[in-house]
């Protein structure tokens, strides 16, 4: 029955059942002895089951003063060394058990050879019986003050601890939705950059298409210019009345196709939107008219991408090339 009790998983009924047998095992000065049957034993078991359980304590005490009775009555046989025996026993397990100084005190000149005899203890009467009980029942309480101090030790320790373990998840949780906040964060920077190269690429497409563009339309105005059909020798004759101004062309820039031509139709050009002109370009081959045509139509758009160049062709043979400005017409001014 002990070894049950000393289990973990002591029941309440199995608790009443333990204060009985110490009462019995003190009742039969079964105190600390024999092994597996005692009173001391069964305390422990006790103790160790249900620690804040305080119904033990007068039982304790009333095992001191048992075992206090039997150092008396070793002490009075003059038996030194039995009665320190037990004393021992009482300082190790109930140290505040009432009278326990005094006998101890008893014990010490016994054992240094000055007690003299004494006379058998008279029985106890009534009244110490009752101031005995007293001193027990304060010495229990402090006991019981004792165990409660070291219980509200352990709760305050625990709320401290669960205090801590609810900040640091706190700063945990904080510290995971800061890292969440960073990553959107990088996520959306991620994202407007990717939507800015996006945009930029779509802006650079964009301009390659208009650039094609443009140059579809400037082969279409020649294609156009080529394909119109020759006027008369009176709509000659008609332009150079009308004429505007004239500039000379470079000869051996056309004939070698030099690009670098575009530097000396700059002026030509600002002319040409200035007077809100139509051309004519004199040249010896109808292929140097085109390639011309495309120089002066790109130069023109570098000063007015609205601007829609009007031109005719007339050819020279032994002229150099020039070209001739005359008004605004919707029409050719020269058979093409």
């Amino acid at each position: 029955m002990l070894t049950l009790l000393l289990g973990s998983a002591v029941q309440a009924a199995d608790l009443d059942i333990l204060l009985q047998q110490i009462k019995t095992d003190i009742a039969a000065k079964r105190l600390s002895t024999p092994a597996g049957n005692n009173a001391l034993e069964r305390i422990d078991a006790f103790r160790q089951a249900a620690p804040f359980d305080y119904r033990v304590l007068p039982l304790i005490y009333e095992w001191g003063d048992t075992y206090l009775q039997l150092a008396n009555e070793a002490m009075d046989a003059g038996d030194v060394r039995r009665a320190n025996g037990y004393l021992e026993r009482v300082w190790q397990v109930a140290s505040l058990t009432p009278g326990l100084e005094q006998a101890q005190a008893r014990l010490d000149q016994l054992a240094s050879g000055t007690q003299v005899a004494t006379a058998p203890q008279p029985k106890k009467d009534s009244a110490a019986e009752a101031e005995r009980q007293r001193r027990m029942a304060a010495a229990a309480e402090a006991e019981r003050a004792k165990l409660e101090r070291e219980r509200q030790r352990r709760l305050e320790e625990a709320a401290r601890q669960q205090q801590q373990e609810q900040q640091r998840a706190l700063a945990e949780r904080k510290q995971r939705e800061e890292e969440e906040r960073q990553r959107r964060l990088a996520a959306e920077k991620a994202a407007a950059e990717q939507r800015l190269a996006e945009q930029q690429a779509a802006q650079r497409a964009a301009a390659e298409q208009a650039k094609q563009a443009a140059a579809v339309a400037v082969v279409t105005e020649t294609t156009k210019a080529t394909a119109q059909p020759e006027q008369s020798a009176a709509s000659d004759n008609t332009a150079e009345q009308t004429k505007l101004a004239e500039y000379p062309l470079d000869a051996a820039m056309i004939v070698d196709r030099n690009r670098d031509i575009t530097d000396s139709l700059k002026p030509i050009c600002q002319a040409i939107l200035d007077n809100d002109a139509s051309v004519v370009i004199h040249a010896a081959e109808r292929a140097d008219y085109r390639w011309l045509t495309v120089r002066f139509t790109l130069c023109l758009r570098r000063l007015d991408r609205t601007f829609r160049l009007r031109h005719s062709f007339a050819q020279v043979e032994e002229a150099a090339p020039h070209i001739t400005l005359h008004p605004a017409r919707s029409l050719p001014l020269v058979s093409q």
